[in-house]
């Protein structure tokens, strides 16, 4: 077991430089997830700590040794690929167990590791069976016994559920939690799907455009953005995002949309200058339909033309439109509402963010 400390790392493809001096410690025993969108650097990180890519510039450790320059095979990690990459002709047992027996472990050792991944996992009926009698999630599990046997300091998966459908996804994401707490070692795990990031990491890197944007536990990345990207990113339905700009009324800071809808900002808007432009963002959970229900303390009431309604059964997604704007608000799964309909809605300003128009960054 061990730490992986990524220290001004830099990637270049010749002249294209895709990883700009990354920086990132993740500790021993953690479970951190690379998530960004495609071509953010995510996997090209991940394989360089696997040394499957060569770094231009900077260090990687892992524990105390720097392994800029050690072989793959001897940084003492295994990598959970998106493809299972199972030899078909081979039973589950002789599966998990190839790379024990090339590197001709004593047979009652093979036996005992491999059989001790099968119990983690749930293989130990599954065995004697080949790739082709088993299905997805079992294939992947398969992959995953494979690694484990190799008993490794740190983890790798690289998109490992991006080929199971949206059901194995959920159990998959389940039995990679409970691999973490019962193997107990450092899991490095990237992928595009924020479900996936939110429910497994201890902590989240999201990366764009070979930089890392925000590092932080799933719920402090999603209650506390940096910057409008990661506000953006984290969080299904997204984020609503509404630019207008800072006016006093009647001695108060407001956000003007438009020419007539002015929204009154809590006490961190105290400090923007008039006329500054900035971007409130406030999540479809906090603007909700009051249909005769008492809004919260904080909020604030206002009429919105309902123009989709999308039911998902114990809630409903509506698009509405607010100040010429178009954003999402939510409403319980028993209320009928009708597209092309008004109601009045509750928006909670206590969880409202600010960003600053130019460099989309937090405002405090």
């Amino acid at each position: 077991m061990a730490s992986v400390s990524i220290r001004k790392v830099y990637k270049s493809y010749g002249k294209v430089q895709v990883i700009h001096g990354l920086d990132l410690e993740i500790a021993h025993n953690e479970f951190v997830v690379l998530i960004g969108p495609s071509g953010c650097g995510k996997s090209t990180m991940l394989r360089m700590i696997a040394g499957l890519e060569d770094i231009t510039g900077g260090e990687i450790h892992i524990g105390e040794r720097v392994v800029n320059n050690v072989e793959p095979k001897n940084r003492n990690i295994a990598m959970v690929f998106q493809n299972y990459a199972l030899y078909p002709h081979m039973t589950v047992f002789k599966n998990i167990s190839f790379g024990l027996r090339a590197a001709k472990l004593p047979k009652h050792e093979v036996e005992k590791k491999v059989a001790e991944a099968a119990r983690i996992l749930g293989l130990e009926d599954l065995l004697l069976r080949r790739p082709s009698e088993l299905s997805g999630g079992q294939r992947q599990r398969v992959s995953m016994g494979r690694a484990i046997v190799r008993d490794p300091q740190v983890f790798l998966f690289d998109e490992p559920l991006s080929n199971l459908d949206a059901t194995l996804r959920h159990q998959m994401r389940t039995e990679i939690k409970l691999l973490h707490q019962k193997v107990a070692t450092t899991i490095v795990y990237v992928t595009h799907d924020q479900i996936e990031a939110m429910t497994l990491a201890d902590r989240i890197v999201i990366m764009r455009d070979g930089h890392i944007q925000q590092v932080g536990k799933p719920g402090e990345l999603y209650h506390n953005p940096k910057n409008t990207f990661v506000a953006g990113f984290i969080g299904s339905p997204k984020m609503n995002m509404l630019p207008g700009e800072a006016r006093s009324h009647n001695g108060a800071p407001h956000l003007a949309l438009g020419e007539d809808l002015l929204i009154p900002l809590p006490d961190r808007g105290a400090h923007l200058r008039e006329g500054q432009r900035v971007i409130m963002g406030i999540r479809p959970e906090d603007v909700v339909m009051v249909n005769g229900q008492a809004p919260g303390a904080n909020s604030w009431l206002h009429d919105a033309r309902i123009n989709v309604v999308e039911p998902l059964g114990s809630e409903s997604l509506l698009i509405l439109e607010l100040g010429g704007q178009s954003f999402t608000g939510k409403c319980a799964g028993r209320i009928e509402p009708a597209a092309g309909t008004t109601a009045q809605f509750a928006l909670n300003l206590e969880n409202m963010h600010l960003f600053d128009h130019e460099s989309e960054q937090a405002i405090n």
